[in-house]
Formats: structure tokens, C-alpha cells, sequence
């Protein structure tokens, strides 16, 4: 049967099969609070890119003009069942004439599917209809509405679409037929592909996976049973998951993307093997975050931060490597170039790498400090309180300020203010240590002083004293640039450190030399010392490299040089650059090292090959100040260089 013939067979099909009951969201506040129901039937046949559908909307909404891609027709439009006169203002834009008692609109479309809007994809492999590609017809003013969605698409393939799912899926000599419900939303995604589904329970929601033979058989149920451990989790901590169902499907895309009750990953990403123990936890989270609690981007992106510090932070976190990766947030953010200027509030989700790490870690590190500050009780309620109050509702900065105050019982306007807004991060330095020994015990008194361009931060510094019976933590208070301390110990204070375990958002001092720093660098170059392994150069960081020129200074140009193994030795041996740890020149089959104390980071390798192996895996390590793999593109080294904070440090036998 044609794509064609077999979307017509199932119209009338389908309009009889819209929901008649209600799933178990329909008693939530969110359903109350929705105006409009919008009931969609989608018969889609990835291989011929036809699509036809219906969409009542329920009552009319309340603008007259709606949006559509522009190759799509519309076919018919009622109220009430009546026709209606439909005006085609222009390309993808139309205008109805809607009588004001009527209490419904049909609109009935259909089309060839053209792939050039964002994301869409439309293919036998793997479908996407993102929301912003017009893919069915669109009221700019409709609002929130309740969702009812069922797809249709042909034998051998299966669907995934916005909202929990409904029932069980259908597969008859018809094809597979499944149904969404979503209580209040404003956007309709879905996803196809050739797949193969299972399922686990964890109370009443089900986790899917929907992924192609060859990655079902061998990575489905890892998959599962990660979900299902990080769903129990998060729902203890953060409240009750918001829908019935969540999906995880493949994709052919190289993508990773959370929608409300499904995500997408690529299918090169799916085996993976660190992906099941830190991006699925992420994309899971986001059904709170993002795909439940909407996103006020006019105010700035706070679901990246709430969600890297709920679920990759807290992964690593029970794991035993917080202070690592706090640690490793900060050597990344100390990685910006010293012209950047982007705030908190400037991040809306943007692709640009340098506002992405303000966005995310910079993010995460206030939820940290918040978590610090007010305690895990009053913390975890406070998350409890903001997903109640707006799930399924767009929410700011400002309202998770007020969820923690509320629980918190302290207005912590000022402090979210303060990360958000101020640009940068403070430097933190000690001075005027001094310590003695009193009747009581001892005392230790000095100077904490914070600098930068937003300064004074609130800041709750922790300084730790190291005794002979252990560590002892006083949080100091430094609400001005700079401030006197006094603390008392009962034993001997062997030595003081401010803030050893990175739990402050600061330009972290003496940071090592990473190459996010080149990549990051606006005026970084390219020298390749083979004018055949300039392209990899270029596939290196990302991102295109200007090419090193004689008018450019080896002392003060960012420059990543790549040549062969000889090559690069020899280079950097005609010059006065710090020579390279043991034997890291020559080290496995292809490395890459960063040279502290210059601007200069090596690639190199023995082959083109391997060199090839390496530039494309760079992208990845960008927190790295060096790295080593071996004739199969393995890792057997990688790591950053030591870093310094000896000004925050004082050792008192010395």
C-alpha cells in the first residue's frame, strides 16, 4: 500500500479513536488550569514524508489566525462540525472566521513533510517533529492547553510524542497506534523509528525503551535499570515524577535532547559506556526541570544548573568525587577569557561554549553554595515546593528564590541576585595570620579580602583549620570586599586553609593550564608544522583556528601547534618553553599537552592516523591539560596539572 493510500485508510479510524476518559493527570491542578484542550489524530508514514492530521481545539481560541509550514495544506476547517471560510493570508499563514458561540474548531491538514526547519527529521531511520517547525497548525495566542495525541505510523515502525502515555500501545495489520496525554502545555513534539520496545514499572510509571535491534539486544535493559534506579531517586528527593510514563528512544541524529515524558539520544551515543551513569540521569531529570517546570528564558536559564547539580553533581557526589568535580567546575570557569563578561542571567541555553560553563557550572555551583548556606532539609523542601507550585507552568529565577526562602525561613532574594547578575566570580586571598594560645585553647585571627568585577559577593568562606586530632570548619562570613576574622580552636591549629574542599564560587588561583583555555581564547591560532595536518588542527577544538602569521607573537599568541611526533619535539626544542613532563613528548602513539607557563599546547603523533584518532576526540577533553592514547585511539593517560592555592594556605610550623 502507498504512503499515500494507507494515510487515507486511517482517518476515519482514527477520529473515532480519540480519547473518551481521562489518564490519572487529569485530577492535577495543572488540568484545571489549562483554557483550551486541544485534541490532536496524526497519521505519519516516515518512508513517503506524508503526514495528515486533525486538531480540534476546545473551547475556539481566541485569535482568528494560525500558523502552518508553508508545503502543508489545509484541507478543511469546521465549528462545530459546520464549515468554516478559511483565508490564506500567505505563505503558511492563514485566517478563520470563528462565530462566537461556536464551542470547538476542527482543522484538518496534510502534506509532504520538506526536512529543512531546525531539527526536523523525517525518514524510515528515525523521525523528529520538533515543536518550532510548524509540523501542525499553530494559534500564537491559544496559551496552555491540555493535550490529547494519537499517532499513527506504518507496521514495522513505532512513536513516541509529548506527555505520558495512554493505554498500550496498538500494532495490527494497520500499523502501531499509540496515544499521549499531556495536562497543560504549550508545545507537541513526537519521534518515530524502527524500533523494538520494553518496559519496567517503577510504582505506576512505566520506562521505555525504544531502540533499534542491535542496540535493544545490548543496551536495553541497562537502560531500564538505570532509569528505574534514578527515577526512585529523584522522586524521593525532588517529589513525585510529573507524567505516567518516560521514553528513551534512538535516534540516527547525533543529539541528546529532553522533551515532556521522552528523550532522544543518538544512537552512536546509546552504547556509549559512561552514558547510562551520567546523560541519561541528566535528560531523566529534566522531566522536572525544563519538560515539567518550564523555562521564563526572558529571565535567564535556570534548568541547566538545577539539573547538572541534581543529577550529574549528585551522581558524582555519591560516588565520593564532589570535591573533584567542584574542583573541576572551577577550573573550567577560570578558563574564560579575562574580556568575557557574560552573567548568569545572560545564559538562556545558547550553544556558545564560554556562556554554556556560566550557564551550567557556574549554575551549578550557586545551587551548591545555596545547598551549603541553608542546609540539605530546608534544600530538598525547597525543590519539593517549587515543582508543586509551578509544574507544568514557566517559572524564573525569581520563584526558585522564593521556594527556598519559604523554606528556608530567610529572604535569599539577595543572594540569588548577586550570582545572577554580577558578572564574573571573586578572588579570594588571606592576610595577617596570626595565631596564639590563650586559657581556653587557641585563637586564630587575620584578613579575608575578595576582589573582582562584581565584588562583594555574599560569601560564606569555610576555613579549616588542621589539628592533630583532625579538621576543624568555621564558615566565616564575607558579605564586603574585605573583612577580619577571629576563630577559636580548642587544640593547636597546625595549619589554615580557606575554602581546600572548592565549595565557593571563586576565580580558583593558581589554575592549571587546561586546553579549554585555547579553545576558549578568541584570538588563539593554528600552527601546523605539516601543512597536510592543518585540517586536523582545525577539527581539534571545535571551532575554526586563525592560522599562526610571522605578525603574530610565539609569547603572547594562544597557539595549539600539531606536527608528527619528531616534529613537535624538535620545535619545541629550538624554543625557551618549559620542556614536558617525563617522557610525555613521545609518549603512546598520539598526545596532547598543554606547556604551563606559556600559551602553547602540542599535538602530536606517530601517524596521520592516530593523529586523526585524537583531534576528533579533543572536543571532549577540553578540561584536560593533557592527554595520551595508544595505536587503537585508547586512553592510557589523561589528567590536569597540578594547580596552586598557596595564598590561601598558611602552615603554621613553617
Amino acid at each position: 500500500m502507498s504512503g499515500r493510500a494507507w494515510l487515507a485508510s486511517m482517518v476515519a479510524t482514527l477520529l473515532l479513536a480519540l480519547p473518551l476518559s481521562m489518564p490519572a493527570h487529569a485530577d492535577d491542578p495543572a488540568w484545571e488550569d489549562a483554557e483550551h484542550e486541544v485534541h490532536l489524530s496524526v497519521r505519519l508514514d516516515p518512508s513517503s514524508r506524508q503526514i495528515q492530521g486533525d486538531m480540534v481545539v476546545r473551547p475556539p481560541p481566541r485569535t482568528d489566525v494560525f500558523q502552518l509550514k508553508a508545503e502543508l495544506e489545509v484541507s478543511e476547517a469546521m465549528a462545530d462540525g459546520a464549515s468554516l471560510p478559511l483565508e490564506k493570508v500567505s505563505a503558511g499563514r492563514y485566517r478563520l472566521t470563528v462565530p462566537q458561540e461556536a464551542e470547538s474548531v476542527t482543522l484538518r491538514w496534510n502534506g509532504l513533510l520538506e526536512t529543512d526547519s531546525g531539527r526536523l527529521m523525517v525518514s524510515p531511520e528515525g523521525s523528529l517533529l520538533p515543536a518550532a517547525s510548524g509540523w501542525h497548525p499553530q494559534f500564537a495566542e491559544l496559551g496552555p492547553f491540555a493535550l490529547h495525541i494519537e499517532v499513527q505510523v506504518p507496521d514495522g515502525q513505532r512513536v513516541v510524542a509529548t506527555g505520558s502515555l495512554v493505554d498500550e500501545p496498538r500494532n495490527d495489520e494497520a500499523g502501531y497506534r499509540v496515544r499521549h496525554y499531556h495536562p497543560r502545555t504549550e508545545w507537541v513534539e513526537l519521534a518515530t523509528g524502527p524500533w523494538l520496545e520494553r518496559q519496567h514499572g517503577v510504582g505506576d510509571v512505566r520506562i521505555r525503551t525504544l531502540f533499534p535491534a542491535e542496540l535493544d539486544d545490548a543496551h536495553a535493559e541497562t537502560y531500564l535499570e538505570h532509569a528505574s534506579r534514578y527515577l526512585a531517586q529523584f522522586s524521593e528527593r525532588v517529589g513525585p515524577y510529573p507524567y505516567d510514563s518516560f521514553t528513551i528512544a534512538a535516534s540516527p541524529a547525533p543529539l541528546g535532547l529532553a522533551f515532556p515524558g521522552f528523550t532522544l539520544l543518538g544512537e552512536r551515543v546509546i552504547p556509549l559506556p559512561f552514558i547510562p551513569h551520567t546523560s541519561l540521569a541528566h535528560e531523566l531529570m529534566h522531566a522536572w526541570w525544563g519538560a515539567g517546570v518550564g523555562v521564563d528564558h526572558a529571565s535567564g536559564n535556570w534548568s541547566e544548573a538545577l539539573t547538572t547539580y541534581l543529577a550529574d553533581y549528585h551522581l558524582d557526589e555519591q560516588r565520593g568525587d564532589g570535591r573533584d568535580t567542584r574542583r573541576r567546575w572551577l577550573v573550567d570557569l577560570a578558563a574564560l577569557p579575562g574580556s568575557f563578561d557574560k552573567r548568569l542571567v545572560d545564559f538562556r541555553g545558547d550553544d556558545d561554549p564560554a556562556l554554556r560553563l556560566v550557564g551550567y557550572q557556574h549554575g551549578a555551583m550557586l545551587f551548591h553554595m545555596l545547598r551549603q548556606r541553608i542546609g540539605d532539609e530546608a534544600f530538598d523542601a525547597g525543590l519539593r515546593h517549587f515543582a508543586r507550585q509551578h509544574m507544568f507552568h514557566t517559572a524564573s529565577w525569581f520563584d526558585l528564590a522564593e521556594s527556598f526562602s519559604e523554606t528556608a525561613d530567610e529572604d535569599l532574594t539577595g543572594f540569588f541576585d548577586a550570582w545572577q547578575y554580577k558578572p564574573g566570580r571573586p578572588a579570594l586571598s588571606l592576610a595577617a595570620v596570626e595565631r596564639s594560645e590563650t586559657e581556653e585553647g587557641w585563637t586564630v585571627r587575620g584578613v579575608l579580602e575578595q576582589t573582582g568585577p562584581g565584588a562583594p559577593w555574599p560569601l560564606r568562606v569555610p576555613v579549616v583549620a588542621e589539628t592533630r586530632s583532625g579538621s576543624v570548619r568555621h564558615d566565616v562570613a564575607l558579605e564586603t570586599r574585605q573583612d577580619r576574622f577571629s576563630l577559636s580552636f580548642d587544640e593547636e591549629p597546625l595549619a589554615l586553609a580557606v575554602d581546600p574542599d572548592h565549595d565557593l564560587l571563586r576565580q580558583l588561583d593558581g589554575a592549571p593550564f587546561t586546553l579549554r583555555r585555547l579553545a576558549l581564547h578568541p584570538e588563539s591560532r593554528l600552527l601546523a608544522l605539516d601543512d597536510d595536518w592543518a585540517p586536523l588542527g582545525q577539527n581539534a577544538l571545535g571551532r575554526s583556528l586563525a592560522s599562526f602569521s610571522d605578525r603574530a607573537s610565539e609569547e603572547s599568541t594562544p597557539m595549539l601547534v600539531i606536527g608528527d611526533t619528531e616534529a613537535v619535539v624538535d620545535w619545541l626544542a629550538e624554543r625557551d618553553l618549559p620542556d614536558p613532563p617525563g617522557d610525555m613528548a613521545r609518549r603512546g602513539t598520539a598526545r596532547m599537552w598543554t606547556l604551563p607557563g606559556s600559551r602553547v599546547v602540542a599535538l602530536s603523533a606517530d601517524d596521520r592516523e592516530s593523529m586523526s584518532r585524537l583531534a576528533g576526540s579533543l572536543r571532549h577533553h577540553q578540561h584536560r591539560s593533557y592527554l595520551v592514547q595508544d595505536d587503537t585511539g585508547d586512553t592510557i593517560a589523561a589528567g590536569a596539572w597540578p594547580g596552586s592555592e598557596d595564598g590561601l594556605r598558611i602552615d603554621f610550623s613553617r
